[in-house]
This record gives structure tokens, sequence and C-alpha cells, in this order.
């Protein structure tokens, strides 16, 4: 990793899912194993047979995590003042147009202002990721396959809780995921994929219509129960040092 910032995140990405697993399975922190499927996704090897999801995602200031009753979750974020190499947003959206639909593009390069123009830009990328990363698919080779219809009547900005949201592959459409469109803070859009069928017994049921909006963890409360599983000589020492070398990121 280049810099600073993906090397944080990614270590706190891994935290954030074994803190979860020992929470949710009450699993000591030395015994939970994570395996990963040939695309890349997270899986809990030990304890086995467990039945819920977790994912995580890292851009711009935050590391996202989501969980759900079922395998197939998946969560996105974005950074909506992400640099676009002096491009307007119009131009940008061209260069990016291959990753989405006739309906999307319509959409986003009807909006009003370089501003909206991206938020909505950004909306699109945050759901597609998400369902990519609750199916395990990882990258199609057409994006432009998966077509998002969202209703401008549910206002979308910092504070909302958006679940009308539906998609469409290669035309027909796919009614047995639910989306939450939300912000985690009003520079950073964020969407959850997962399934709408949960089993008997999920908490989830018992209030369907309940808004799970994003919390900040502190970082103290990750390593409750952390162990060390691997130590490295010096305790760490050198690859501290590696550590600062490194840049830090500009935005």
């Amino acid at each position: 990793m280049t810099n600073e910032e993906d090397v944080l995140q990614c270590i706190i990405g891994r935290l954030l899912l074994r803190h979860a697993a020992h929470l949710f399975t009450g699993t000591p922190w030395a015994e939970i194993q994570f395996g990963r499927t040939e695309k890349g996704k997270p899986y809990l090897v030990n304890p086995p047979n467990t039945s819920f999801g977790l994912n995580i995602t890292h851009q711009g200031d935050y590391v996202g995590f989501a969980s759900s009753c079922t395998s197939k979750v998946g969560v996105d974020l974005m950074r909506l003042d992400k640099e676009r190499a002096g491009k307007t947003a119009d131009e940008y959206i061209n260069s990016m147009a291959k990753s989405a639909s006739p309906d999307e593009l319509r959409m986003m390069r009807g909006q009003p202002t370089e501003a909206m123009k991206m938020t909505m830009f950004y909306r699109y990328w945050c759901l597609k990721e998400a369902i990519l990363k609750a199916t395990g698919d990882g990258i199609l080779d057409d994006l432009s396959r998966i077509n998002f219809q969202v209703n401008m009547s549910d206002r979308y900005r910092p504070g909302c809780f958006v679940t009308s949201t539906t998609v469409l592959l290669d035309g027909k459409l796919q009614d047995q995921w639910i989306f939450e469109e939300t912000f985690a803070d009003g520079n950073h859009a964020a969407a959850v994929c997962k399934e709408k069928a949960l089993p008997r017994g999920c908490i989830f049921r018992k209030d369907p219509d309940a808004k799970m909006f994003f919390s900040k963890v502190p970082f103290e409360s990750l390593l409750e129960h952390a162990v060390v599983l691997n130590p490295l000589p010096n305790d760490g020492l050198g690859a501290y040092e590696d550590f600062v070398k490194k840049p830090r990121k500009t935005f």
C-alpha cells in the first residue's frame, strides 16, 4: 500500500470484521478465522456454519461496516468531493459512461449543478458497488447491465434514509434486494444492499421499517477483546518505521 491512510483503513477494516464476529458469536478473538471467496469477499471460516453476513468498505475519511442475517450483504461509501483531475462533472461522467446505464446517465446529466451531478454519480456508484459486494460477483465486465431506478420524490441528502430504490439486471427487476441509502456525514454518501427475505429469528424482522443509520465506533472498542495474533520482531518497531515513511494521501 502506497500511503498511510490506505494502511490504516485496511487495518481498521480487519479490526471491525473481527470485532463484529466476536460480538455476534462470542468466539474468542484468537479463534476467529476468516477466508475469502475467489472474488475476494470475506467470510467466516471459524466459527463454522454461521448464517449472517459481514462487509466493509473504506473510502474518503471513513471505514464502513454493514451486516445482515443472511450472507448476502454489501456496503459502499464515497467521498463526494473526490479529486477528478480538473474535469467538469460532465467530462468526468462521460469518462465513466461505460459504467452506467442510459437511464442513469440521463439522470446524472440532467442535474442542475456540478455538485448535484457528482452527487448523483457517486450515488449510483455506491449502489453498484454495494450490490456487487452483496452477490460476491466483484466487478462485472459491463456495469451498464445494472440499471438503478431512483425515486426523486424521496429527498437524497444528509440525514436521509432512502429504501425506495430498485434495480434491473438486463432489463429484469431484481426484487430480492433492498437498498438502504444514507450519508455518513455531509460529504460521504453510502449504500447498503441486502436480501429482503430474512430468516426466522432475525432481529430485523421484528421491525422491518427500522432505520439503521451509521454510527461511529470508538477505536478503543475495537481493541477491547483484541489479542496479538502475529507477533513482530522488536514489538513491530520496524513495521512502524516503514509505515511512517509512507506519504500522506492528498485529496
